[in-house]
């Protein structure tokens, strides 16, 4: 337990200035222990702590054995050998040009090497710290230590725009083939990064380091777990909860075991198939030293490559699928053809709920794979990923989605089928060719998307009291208007006939509101005390809605 800093202190200035530290150099020590050489590889989202590891690493190296004093590494029997770093941080500002990332490096490598006493031979980046990492190492007789942070910015910061992004992969990986030829010098090479999959986009030069990302015994190194959580936040509690009472934040008659768990809520869930999940470092500290609940992870900012591939195609985002993803499309793919999950994840707005087993297809057989089911790991998330990531595809400043947000309620309200169809109409007519998709699938998710944009409370895929889940619901007024969306092709040939497009949107109207009835999608409510109504939505081409307000 300790003081409560909302800044960004170094390992040094936590520890001297007694302030919250997780202890986790446990794992780096399982890193170390027995293995000459480590060459080590980690993916989490930003603000998880990554810079704050490397630096702890950083000091352990340089020998500061009493910064370590009572933390598990220092009772483990660990040497504290004091080894030579070389540290890295890859976030440069915007780039244009792939020789705009080597005189960068160059220049890392020139001061790394002025303060070392070294004038280089070499003139090519990549020899250059190949020539740094031996001399330095035969200067001190030992192993050299390199530290590099943030791997894949220059690649991620980049990645719309196909030449320039290539060029860099191509400087990336001959920057980290020098690490892999002169292995033999290097006693721990630790990289770090948001993605996996810029890893792998990096060819054969970093296929020696040990990706550790998704490896159980190293689920907790980044971040607060719940026990580390309870643990070093113990004096605060009572504090918080007092406060937020005081503000009227909470009812007054919540308990301190009431509010751990509304934290672990809002803030918990983030797992890397650890036994125990894992709290968001930045919002924890931000919300114990403000005593407000707050979407503080997001509102620091999103991922450049997110924010570029949202933008791209908003709709692929925001409902893919979830429950069977194949566990090596989550760190191999390619950075022009990225799938919305893989980034979603590792961006964080996604986490892994569990493994599963997936059987494909291949050669005329069923095969069997691993693969994950992923979830939105917190109510901070969600909100950000529904209020916020989801406007990309509406923009609310537009007239038309004004008019849109401010009619939808008053057509649910008062049960109206064709003012609500309309709306719908007008809203998928917005839509670009280019993003439509003559699939159920994407009408539900542009729908959704729509109706949390406009501020509305939604749910999807509510479970039922049977055996399946409701498209969405909506709480509105006290009433919860459960949704089912079913779509139906316009053949060219009957675009025309408007008694045959009539007769099919009625006839996947009937299908919709017979699921709702047959499955009592409504049961959970009922339960609830909620007054509930039944809307069957029918989407027929790219534009024409109908719509059915029932009993259910």
């Amino acid at each position: 337990m300790g003081k409560i800093s909302i800044y960004d202190l170094t390992f040094r200035e936590i520890i001297q200035g007694n302030f919250i530290y997780a202890d986790k150099t446990g794992y780096i020590y399982d890193i170390l222990k027995d293995n000459p050489t480590s060459f080590c590889f980690l993916s989490r989202p930003r603000r998880f702590g990554k810079t704050l590891l490397l630096n702890t690493l950083e000091e352990l190296f340089q020998g500061e054995r009493e910064l370590f004093k009572g933390l598990l590494i220092a009772k483990s029997g660990y040497k504290f050998e004091r080894l030579p770093v070389l540290s890295f941080n890859m976030a440069y500002s915007q780039m244009s040009s792939k020789g705009e990332l080597i005189s960068r490096i160059r220049n890392s490598l020139i001061m790394m090497a002025m303060g070392e006493g070294v004038e280089f031979v070499e003139d090519a980046y990549g020899e250059m710290l190949g020539e740094l990492i031996r001399r330095i190492s035969v200067k001190y007789g030992t192993k050299v230590v390199v530290l590099i942070d943030e791997y894949d910015a220059p690649l991620t910061r980049n990645i719309m725009k196909k030449d320039i992004a290539e060029d860099i992969s191509e400087v990336l990986h001959n920057f980290y083939t020098s690490l892999k030829t002169n292995s033999r010098y290097i006693r721990l090479a630790f990289v770090t990064g948001i993605t996996r999959f810029a890893m792998t986009a990096l060819d054969s030069g970093p296929n020696n380091f040990f990706d550790i990302s998704l490896v159980p015994e190293f689920g907790g190194i980044c971040g607060f777990t719940k026990s580390e959580t309870r643990a070093l936040f113990a004096d605060k509690f009572a504090d918080t909860l007092t406060v937020l009472k005081d503000k009227g934040k909470i009812p007054l008659n919540t308990s301190i075991d009431d509010l751990k768990l509304m934290i672990e809520e809002y803030y918990d869930g983030y797992n890397w198939l650890g036994k125990e999940n894992v709290f968001n470092p930045y919002s924890l500290l931000r919300f114990f030293a403000l005593s407000e609940f707050d979407s503080y992870w997001p509102l620091s900012g999103q991922p450049s490559h997110l924010s570029a591939l949202v933008r791209q195609n908003p709709l692929a985002f925001i409902l893919p699928k979830l429950d069977a993803y194949p566990a090596i499309e989550t760190r191999k793919a390619e950075l022009r053809t990225l799938k919305p999950v893989p980034v979603l994840f590792n961006s964080g707005y996604l986490t892994i709920d569990a493994p599963v087993t997936i059987e494909e297809l291949e050669n005329g057989k069923l095969v069997k794979k691993s693969g994950y089911s992923f979830k939105i790991p917190n109510t901070e998330v969600r909100q950000d990923f529904e209020f916020n990531l989801f406007l990309y595809a509406f923009d609310p400043k537009n007239n038309f989605f004004g008019l849109f947000a401010k009619e939808l309620p008053k057509a649910l309200i008062q049960n109206d089928s064709s003012k609500t169809a309309l709306l719908l109409h007008n809203l998928l007519s917005e839509i670009s060719s280019e993003q439509h998709e003559p699939s159920e699938k994407h009408y539900h998710a542009v729908m959704q998307a729509a109706f949390i944009a406009t501020g509305l409370e939604v749910l999807g895929q509510t479970p039922s009291s049977s055996d399946g889940k409701s498209d969405m619901s909506v709480f509105l007024n006290d009433i919860r208007f459960v949704m089912e969306v079913k779509y139906c092709k316009a053949d060219k040939k009957d675009s025309d006939d408007r008694e045959k497009a009539d007769k099919a949107l009625e006839s996947a109207l009937d299908t919709a509101a017979d699921q709702i009835r047959s499955k009592d999608y409504a049961a959970p409510f009922r339960a609830a005390g909620m007054t509930t109504t039944g809307v069957a939505i029918a989407v027929r081409g790219r534009n024409e809605v109908a719509v059915r307000f029932f009993e259910p």
